[in-house]
């Protein structure tokens, strides 16, 4: 006995929500697996091609009043025709259901629905572990999600080669993705390398600056050291006093004190200008050293 569609005075939100009995003028039946549930062709036909097909062309769905889905899951079905109805309460995408609802809306080619669930998964991949982006990855490969595909694409440049072999899906990336995510991994490399240069480069810009001043300190201590020591022998009678008092020449005057005045507590000084000598070219070999660095 056929089933009557009943009165919308007695329809209930279970009754139009699960499409379990005939509502509101509904005129076909999908049939998936043993449930039955009730729904409009200019619904299914206004979202998918296919469906529009099936009912206007010489199909042989044309005149049947069930079409039967096989190898189809009456709840992941019933998702999907929640998202095409009209509601007061919009079906939302989840990670549980964006899944199942881009393989049906792929099948049935309602590209709305396809594309609303690939904007949600691509938002979702932004907080999702560097490695869980093969997965989306592949599944963008098979159903043709160009923003999904690039998205994953991106968040895998960040993997290291080594990372990138051990996923269980290696295998089945597609050789011009796996080709654009090997040179996005080359351009990140090339990017911290020059950040590391340019790193490096400052490091040793400021370790070169303090050791200029270091440097120059440590003459002007020499410097210092000589000319106290050329003022302190001044006063022995053979000492050869210089014309100047820089540097060179107060070390070049104590070289030549190689004598030692007995009425004097002044031993000969040119052992200090040796050492002092010493200090200074070992000054000038680590200037040479951090000019070349």
């Amino acid at each position: 006995m056929a089933e009557k569609s009943k009165p919308i005075s007695e329809m209930t939100k279970t009754d139009s929500q699960g499409f379990l009995q005939p509502w509101k003028f509904s005129d076909v039946v999908l049939v998936v697996e043993e449930q039955r549930l009730h729904v409009h062709r200019a619904v299914l036909s206004m979202w998918s091609p296919v469906f529009e097909k099936m009912f206007t062309s010489e199909f042989q769905e044309k005149n049947k009043n069930e079409i039967h889905l096989p190898d189809k899951k009456p709840s992941e079905v019933k998702e999907l025709l929640l998202m095409i109805y009209p509601s007061t309460a919009e079906k939302q995408i989840t990670e549980e259901n964006c899944y199942f609802l881009v393989k049906l809306a792929h099948e049935y080619q309602m590209d709305a629905i396809v594309e609303k669930c690939e904007d949600f998964m691509v938002d979702k991949l932004k907080s999702k572990p560097i490695d869980g982006a093969i997965a989306e990855l592949v599944f963008s490969q098979t159903y043709e999600l160009e923003k999904l595909r690039q998205a994953s694409v991106e968040k895998a440049h960040n993997l290291s080669l080594e990372e990138l072999k051990k996923n269980e899906l290696y295998d089945q990336i597609l050789t011009e993705n796996l080709k654009e995510i090997m040179e996005g991994m080359i351009t990140g490399l090339r990017r911290e390398l020059r950040a590391c240069e340019h790193t490096c480069q400052q490091k040793i810009s400021t370790i070169r600056d303090k050791n200029s001043d270091a440097r120059t300190k440590a003459f002007q201590e020499v410097h210092n050291i000589a000319k106290f020591l050329v003022i302190h022998a001044s006063g022995k009678p053979h000492f050869p006093y210089p014309g100047r008092l820089d540097r060179n020449s107060c070390i070049a005057a104590l070289r030549m004190d190689i004598t030692c005045d007995r009425n004097t507590t002044c031993n000969s000084l040119s052992q200090a200008a040796g050492y002092l000598e010493a200090l200074e070219t070992a000054l000038l070999s680590l200037n040479s050293l951090n000019t070349y660095y």
